[in-house]
């Protein structure tokens, strides 16, 4: 009975963090600014 709740302890420890690495994953990644990399002042 005490390997079965072991599993289970685990596998939902287990579950969790997979569900958390799927979620920042997924999670888009922000867009850079349009913006130019030099600032050449107005010429």
């Amino acid at each position: 009975m005490l390997r079965v709740v072991a599993a289970l302890a685990v596998g939902a420890v287990l579950a969790g963090v997979a569900s958390v690495a799927v979620v920042n994953v997924a999670a888009p990644a922000p867009e850079p600014p349009n913006k130019p990399l030099y600032n050449y002042g107005t010429r």
